[in-house]
Protein backbone atom coordinates (compact mmCIF):
# COMPACT_ATOMS: atom_id res chain seq x y z
CA UNK A 1 0.00 0.00 0.00
CA UNK A 2 1.16 3.42 -0.90
CA UNK A 3 2.07 5.70 1.76
CA UNK A 4 -0.76 7.96 1.14
CA UNK A 5 -3.06 5.24 1.81
CA UNK A 6 -1.00 3.94 5.62
CA UNK A 7 -1.17 7.53 6.51
CA UNK A 8 -5.16 7.46 7.42
CA UNK A 9 -4.72 4.17 9.06
CA UNK A 10 -2.17 4.94 11.37
CA UNK A 11 -4.41 8.58 12.29
CA UNK A 12 -7.19 5.42 12.91
CA UNK A 13 -4.37 3.48 15.11
CA UNK A 14 -4.07 6.89 16.81
CA UNK A 15 -7.44 6.92 17.99
CA UNK A 16 -8.27 5.58 21.67
CA UNK A 17 -10.88 2.86 21.54
CA UNK A 18 -10.91 1.72 18.32
CA UNK A 19 -8.87 -1.23 17.52
CA UNK A 20 -8.46 -3.26 14.13
CA UNK A 21 -12.35 -4.87 14.54
CA UNK A 22 -13.60 -1.32 14.65
CA UNK A 23 -11.06 0.16 12.20
CA UNK A 24 -12.10 -2.73 9.41
CA UNK A 25 -15.49 -2.17 9.80
CA UNK A 26 -14.92 1.72 9.10
CA UNK A 27 -13.38 1.14 6.13
CA UNK A 28 -15.52 -1.61 4.90
CA UNK A 29 -18.26 0.95 5.62
CA UNK A 30 -16.58 3.83 3.45
CA UNK A 31 -14.25 2.30 1.11
CA UNK A 32 -11.34 4.18 1.84
CA UNK A 33 -9.50 4.81 5.02
CA UNK A 34 -9.81 8.61 4.31
CA UNK A 35 -13.42 8.66 4.43
CA UNK A 36 -14.01 8.05 7.66
CA UNK A 37 -12.85 11.41 8.64
CA UNK A 38 -14.90 13.42 6.63
CA UNK A 39 -17.91 11.26 6.82
CA UNK A 40 -20.64 12.73 9.74
CA UNK A 41 -21.36 11.88 12.96
CA UNK A 42 -24.51 9.90 12.35
CA UNK A 43 -23.18 7.82 9.43
CA UNK A 44 -20.49 7.56 12.22
CA UNK A 45 -22.58 5.85 14.88
CA UNK A 46 -23.82 3.74 11.90
CA UNK A 47 -21.34 1.34 12.01
CA UNK A 48 -21.20 -1.45 14.24
CA UNK A 49 -19.73 -0.85 17.34
CA UNK A 50 -19.37 2.70 16.83
CA UNK A 51 -20.90 4.42 19.81
CA UNK A 52 -21.43 8.53 19.83
CA UNK A 53 -18.06 8.76 22.11
CA UNK A 54 -16.38 7.05 19.31
CA UNK A 55 -17.90 8.75 16.50
CA UNK A 56 -16.80 12.17 18.37
CA UNK A 57 -13.33 11.10 18.73
CA UNK A 58 -13.14 10.26 15.34
CA UNK A 59 -14.37 13.75 14.52
CA UNK A 60 -12.06 15.74 16.47
CA UNK A 61 -9.09 13.82 15.93
CA UNK A 62 -6.25 16.16 15.50
CA UNK A 63 -3.20 15.28 12.97
CA UNK A 64 0.07 14.31 14.57
CA UNK A 65 3.00 13.53 13.45
CA UNK A 66 3.05 10.02 14.45
CA UNK A 67 2.01 8.38 10.81
CA UNK A 68 5.38 10.39 8.88
CA UNK A 69 7.60 9.31 11.82
CA UNK A 70 6.01 5.48 11.43
CA UNK A 71 6.99 5.71 7.86
CA UNK A 72 10.32 7.48 8.47
CA UNK A 73 11.41 4.97 11.07
CA UNK A 74 10.53 2.00 8.57
CA UNK A 75 12.57 3.41 5.41
CA UNK A 76 15.10 3.60 7.76
CA UNK A 77 15.50 0.47 9.20
CA UNK A 78 14.39 -1.11 6.04
CA UNK A 79 10.49 -2.32 6.77
CA UNK A 80 8.11 -2.88 5.30
CA UNK A 81 4.44 -1.70 6.05
CA UNK A 82 1.58 -3.37 4.54
CA UNK A 83 -2.01 -3.42 5.34
CA UNK A 84 -4.94 -6.14 5.47
CA UNK A 85 -5.76 -4.55 2.16
CA UNK A 86 -2.08 -5.32 0.65
CA UNK A 87 -2.15 -8.50 -1.85
CA UNK A 88 0.85 -9.34 -0.29
CA UNK A 89 -0.83 -9.61 3.33
CA UNK A 90 -0.20 -13.29 4.71
CA UNK A 91 -3.57 -15.15 3.17
CA UNK A 92 -3.47 -17.72 6.73
CA UNK A 93 -3.56 -14.90 8.76
CA UNK A 94 -6.41 -12.48 6.86
CA UNK A 95 -8.32 -15.55 7.19
CA UNK A 96 -8.26 -15.37 11.38
CA UNK A 97 -11.14 -13.59 12.90
CA UNK A 98 -9.18 -10.52 13.94
CA UNK A 99 -6.53 -10.43 11.70
CA UNK A 100 -3.95 -7.08 12.16
CA UNK A 101 -4.79 -3.69 10.39
CA UNK A 102 -0.97 -3.23 9.79
CA UNK A 103 2.04 -5.29 9.78
CA UNK A 104 5.56 -4.21 10.09
CA UNK A 105 8.10 -6.50 8.52
CA UNK A 106 11.40 -6.90 8.45
CA UNK A 107 12.50 -9.27 5.62
CA UNK A 108 10.59 -10.30 3.00
CA UNK A 109 7.77 -12.84 2.84
CA UNK A 110 7.46 -15.33 0.35
CA UNK A 111 5.52 -18.03 -1.24
CA UNK A 112 6.68 -20.90 0.24
CA UNK A 113 5.96 -19.28 3.69
CA UNK A 114 2.27 -19.86 2.89
CA UNK A 115 3.44 -23.82 4.02
CA UNK A 116 4.27 -23.48 7.82
CA UNK A 117 4.05 -24.62 11.43
CA UNK A 118 4.17 -22.73 14.70
CA UNK A 119 6.64 -24.14 17.29
CA UNK A 120 6.14 -22.96 20.81
CA UNK A 121 6.57 -23.27 24.45
CA UNK A 122 8.20 -22.36 27.78
CA UNK A 123 11.21 -20.15 28.68
CA UNK A 124 12.75 -22.31 30.33
CA UNK A 125 12.63 -25.89 29.16
CA UNK A 126 14.09 -29.03 30.15
CA UNK A 127 16.66 -30.58 28.51
CA UNK A 128 13.53 -33.00 27.10
CA UNK A 129 12.04 -30.12 25.83
CA UNK A 130 15.20 -28.56 24.20
CA UNK A 131 16.02 -31.70 22.26
CA UNK A 132 12.60 -32.10 20.96
CA UNK A 133 12.38 -28.18 19.83
CA UNK A 134 15.44 -28.54 18.30
CA UNK A 135 14.69 -32.05 16.84
CA UNK A 136 11.40 -30.96 14.76
CA UNK A 137 12.75 -27.70 14.10
CA UNK A 138 15.32 -28.86 12.33
CA UNK A 139 13.38 -31.87 10.48
CA UNK A 140 10.23 -29.74 9.89
CA UNK A 141 12.82 -27.35 7.59
CA UNK A 142 13.99 -29.80 6.31
CA UNK A 143 10.94 -30.77 4.63
CA UNK A 144 10.17 -27.59 3.20
CA UNK A 145 7.98 -25.62 6.43
CA UNK A 146 8.43 -22.32 7.58
CA UNK A 147 8.89 -22.44 11.46
CA UNK A 148 6.86 -20.01 13.20
CA UNK A 149 7.42 -18.59 16.57
CA UNK A 150 7.42 -15.79 18.89
CA UNK A 151 11.49 -14.79 19.68
CA UNK A 152 11.16 -15.53 23.29
CA UNK A 153 13.72 -16.95 25.56
CA UNK A 154 13.48 -20.80 25.60
CA UNK A 155 11.46 -22.98 23.15
CA UNK A 156 10.73 -20.05 20.64
CA UNK A 157 14.69 -18.97 20.29
CA UNK A 158 15.70 -22.40 19.89
CA UNK A 159 13.16 -23.27 17.11
CA UNK A 160 14.18 -19.91 15.20
CA UNK A 161 17.78 -21.09 15.42
CA UNK A 162 17.46 -24.88 14.52
CA UNK A 163 15.19 -23.75 11.26
CA UNK A 164 17.93 -21.41 10.11
CA UNK A 165 20.57 -23.92 11.10
CA UNK A 166 18.91 -26.61 8.77
CA UNK A 167 19.30 -24.38 6.17
CA UNK A 168 15.13 -23.83 6.61
CA UNK A 169 13.06 -20.69 6.95
CA UNK A 170 12.03 -19.14 9.84
CA UNK A 171 9.31 -15.72 10.81
CA UNK A 172 9.47 -14.44 14.30
CA UNK A 173 6.39 -12.66 15.88
CA UNK A 174 7.45 -10.19 18.35
CA UNK A 175 5.38 -8.28 20.63
CA UNK A 176 6.92 -4.62 20.59
CA UNK A 177 8.04 -2.39 17.84
CA UNK A 178 10.72 -3.78 15.34
CA UNK A 179 12.96 -1.07 16.77
CA UNK A 180 13.24 -2.44 20.06
CA UNK A 181 14.95 -5.92 20.71
CA UNK A 182 13.46 -8.36 23.12
CA UNK A 183 14.82 -10.09 24.62
CA UNK A 184 17.75 -7.86 24.62
CA UNK A 185 20.44 -11.43 24.42
CA UNK A 186 18.64 -12.35 21.01
CA UNK A 187 20.32 -9.58 19.50
CA UNK A 188 23.08 -12.21 18.72
CA UNK A 189 20.84 -14.53 16.93
CA UNK A 190 19.75 -10.93 14.63
CA UNK A 191 22.58 -12.21 11.83
CA UNK A 192 20.63 -15.75 11.29
CA UNK A 193 17.79 -13.78 10.01
CA UNK A 194 19.37 -12.17 6.98
CA UNK A 195 19.00 -14.68 4.49
CA UNK A 196 16.22 -16.97 5.41
CA UNK A 197 15.04 -15.28 8.15
CA UNK A 198 11.27 -12.61 8.50
CA UNK A 199 10.53 -10.84 11.82
CA UNK A 200 6.69 -9.09 12.20
CA UNK A 201 4.65 -7.26 14.27
CA UNK A 202 1.82 -5.53 14.17
CA UNK A 203 2.97 -3.11 17.04
CA UNK A 204 4.36 0.74 15.99
CA UNK A 205 7.64 1.56 16.09
CA UNK A 206 8.43 2.67 19.58
CA UNK A 207 6.21 0.00 21.19
CA UNK A 208 7.66 -1.79 24.39
CA UNK A 209 7.70 -5.25 25.38
CA UNK A 210 4.70 -4.62 28.08
CA UNK A 211 3.01 -8.50 29.21
CA UNK A 212 -0.70 -7.16 27.61
CA UNK A 213 0.85 -7.39 24.02
CA UNK A 214 2.20 -10.88 23.98
CA UNK A 215 -1.51 -12.52 24.34
CA UNK A 216 -2.09 -10.03 21.44
CA UNK A 217 0.74 -11.18 19.67
CA UNK A 218 -0.06 -14.68 20.23
CA UNK A 219 -3.01 -15.13 18.04
CA UNK A 220 -0.72 -14.17 14.78
CA UNK A 221 1.95 -16.95 15.53
CA UNK A 222 -1.22 -19.28 15.42
CA UNK A 223 -2.60 -17.66 12.21
CA UNK A 224 0.59 -17.65 10.38
CA UNK A 225 0.46 -21.37 10.90
CA UNK A 226 -1.48 -24.54 9.17
CA UNK A 227 -0.49 -25.33 12.92
CA UNK A 228 0.55 -25.10 16.52
CA UNK A 229 3.23 -27.53 18.12
CA UNK A 230 3.66 -26.78 22.14
CA UNK A 231 6.79 -28.43 23.41
CA UNK A 232 6.40 -27.68 27.01
CA UNK A 233 4.42 -25.57 29.15
CA UNK A 234 3.58 -25.04 32.42
CA UNK A 235 0.00 -24.75 34.09
CA UNK A 236 -0.23 -20.88 33.20
CA UNK A 237 1.98 -20.71 30.11
CA UNK A 238 1.50 -17.96 27.42
CA UNK A 239 1.58 -21.22 25.08
CA UNK A 240 -1.19 -22.47 25.81
CA UNK A 241 -3.62 -19.40 24.84
CA UNK A 242 -1.35 -19.83 21.49
CA UNK A 243 -3.65 -22.99 21.26
CA UNK A 244 -6.96 -22.27 22.47
CA UNK A 245 -6.31 -19.08 19.24
CA UNK A 246 -5.22 -21.81 17.02
CA UNK A 247 -8.65 -24.14 17.93
CA UNK A 248 -10.71 -21.23 17.30
CA UNK A 249 -9.11 -20.63 13.85
CA UNK A 250 -9.56 -24.20 12.84
CA UNK A 251 -5.83 -24.77 12.97
CA UNK A 252 -4.36 -28.03 14.33
CA UNK A 253 -3.16 -28.17 17.61
CA UNK A 254 -0.14 -30.43 18.38
CA UNK A 255 1.50 -31.81 21.96
CA UNK A 256 4.41 -33.25 22.80
CA UNK A 257 3.88 -35.50 25.59
CA UNK A 258 6.17 -35.56 28.61
CA UNK A 259 6.29 -36.99 32.24
CA UNK A 260 3.39 -37.07 34.24
CA UNK A 261 6.03 -35.71 37.27
CA UNK A 262 7.73 -32.72 35.19
CA UNK A 263 5.72 -29.33 35.75
CA UNK A 264 6.76 -28.52 31.76
CA UNK A 265 4.34 -30.92 30.79
CA UNK A 266 1.61 -29.87 32.43
CA UNK A 267 0.30 -27.79 29.76
CA UNK A 268 0.78 -30.52 27.12
CA UNK A 269 -1.24 -33.03 28.86
CA UNK A 270 -4.02 -31.03 29.28
CA UNK A 271 -3.71 -29.70 25.91
CA UNK A 272 -3.51 -33.81 24.76
CA UNK A 273 -6.77 -34.66 27.36
CA UNK A 274 -8.87 -31.73 25.31
CA UNK A 275 -8.21 -32.75 22.00
CA UNK A 276 -4.34 -31.95 20.91
CA UNK A 277 -2.41 -34.41 18.68
CA UNK A 278 0.31 -36.48 20.78
CA UNK A 279 3.65 -35.88 19.07
CA UNK A 280 5.57 -38.98 17.95
CA UNK A 281 7.14 -37.79 14.96
CA UNK A 282 7.70 -35.25 12.11
CA UNK A 283 5.94 -37.23 9.50
CA UNK A 284 2.71 -37.77 11.64
CA UNK A 285 3.01 -34.06 12.35
CA UNK A 286 3.11 -33.53 7.97
CA UNK A 287 0.91 -35.98 6.97
CA UNK A 288 -2.08 -34.06 9.61
CA UNK A 289 -1.49 -30.76 7.53
CA UNK A 290 -0.10 -31.56 3.61
CA UNK A 291 -3.63 -31.46 2.40
CA UNK A 292 -3.78 -27.62 3.10
CA UNK A 293 -0.09 -26.99 1.99
CA UNK A 294 1.09 -25.73 -1.42
CA UNK A 295 4.05 -27.79 -1.86
CA UNK A 296 4.47 -31.04 -1.47
CA UNK A 297 6.91 -31.82 1.85
CA UNK A 298 10.48 -33.36 1.28
CA UNK A 299 10.79 -36.77 3.22
CA UNK A 300 11.17 -35.88 6.64
CA UNK A 301 14.38 -38.06 8.22
CA UNK A 302 13.12 -39.45 11.38
CA UNK A 303 16.06 -42.03 12.20
CA UNK A 304 19.92 -42.45 11.70
CA UNK A 305 21.56 -45.30 11.12
CA UNK A 306 23.91 -45.11 14.38
CA UNK A 307 27.60 -46.01 13.46
CA UNK A 308 28.71 -47.08 16.84
CA UNK A 309 31.48 -49.60 17.80
CA UNK A 310 30.56 -52.66 20.68
CA UNK A 311 31.78 -49.81 23.54
CA UNK A 312 30.40 -47.08 22.06
CA UNK A 313 27.02 -48.42 21.55
CA UNK A 314 27.12 -49.83 25.55
CA UNK A 315 27.65 -46.07 26.58
CA UNK A 316 24.75 -44.85 24.03
CA UNK A 317 22.22 -47.63 26.13
CA UNK A 318 23.17 -46.25 29.39
CA UNK A 319 22.23 -42.63 27.95
CA UNK A 320 18.62 -41.16 28.32
CA UNK A 321 17.17 -37.52 27.47
CA UNK A 322 18.22 -36.85 31.24
CA UNK A 323 21.52 -35.51 31.69
CA UNK A 324 23.70 -38.32 33.08
CA UNK A 325 27.17 -36.94 35.30
CA UNK A 326 30.36 -38.97 33.76
CA UNK A 327 31.09 -40.56 37.04
CA UNK A 328 27.77 -42.26 37.24
CA UNK A 329 28.34 -43.69 33.72
CA UNK A 330 31.72 -45.07 34.84
CA UNK A 331 30.26 -46.76 37.42
CA UNK A 332 27.73 -48.61 35.22
CA UNK A 333 30.63 -49.71 32.78
CA UNK A 334 33.90 -51.76 33.09
CA UNK A 335 35.72 -49.01 31.63
CA UNK A 336 37.53 -46.35 33.50
CA UNK A 337 36.93 -42.69 33.79
CA UNK A 338 39.39 -41.68 31.34
CA UNK A 339 38.61 -44.29 28.55
CA UNK A 340 34.70 -43.13 28.89
CA UNK A 341 35.26 -39.31 28.48
CA UNK A 342 37.43 -40.48 25.02
CA UNK A 343 34.42 -42.63 24.19
CA UNK A 344 31.67 -39.89 24.99
CA UNK A 345 34.22 -37.34 22.80
CA UNK A 346 34.01 -39.79 20.15
CA UNK A 347 30.28 -39.88 20.08
CA UNK A 348 29.77 -36.46 20.99
CA UNK A 349 31.60 -35.37 17.26
CA UNK A 350 29.59 -38.22 15.56
CA UNK A 351 26.51 -36.30 16.80
CA UNK A 352 24.84 -39.02 18.92
CA UNK A 353 25.97 -37.39 22.11
CA UNK A 354 25.61 -34.03 23.89
CA UNK A 355 27.83 -32.76 26.62
CA UNK A 356 26.41 -30.35 28.64
CA UNK A 357 27.50 -27.97 31.66
CA UNK A 358 29.27 -29.95 34.92
CA UNK A 359 30.42 -32.80 32.94
CA UNK A 360 27.12 -34.34 32.14
CA UNK A 361 25.70 -36.29 29.03
CA UNK A 362 22.64 -36.56 27.37
CA UNK A 363 21.87 -38.22 23.78
CA UNK A 364 21.77 -36.24 20.95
Amino acid sequence: MKHDSLIPILRLMEIQGLGSTRIRSLIAKFGEPESVFKVSITDLCRVERINLKLAQNIKSYTPTSFPENQLEMGSKLSVKIISLWDQDYPTLLKKIYDPPILLFIKGEICEKDFDSISIIGTRTPTTYGKRYAHLLSTELAKSGLTIISGFAKGIDTIAHVAALSAGGRTIAVLGNGLDIVYPAENRKILPMFRENGVILTEFPFGTNPDAGNFPQRNRIISGLSHGTIVVEAGNRSGALLTAIYAVDQNRDVFAVPGRLTDKKSVGCLRLIRHGAIPVENTSQIVEVIKSRLMHPPKPVQTEIKLDLSKEEMKLYQILTDDPKYVDDIVEQVDFDSPKVLTLLLTMELKGVVRQLSGKQFVRA
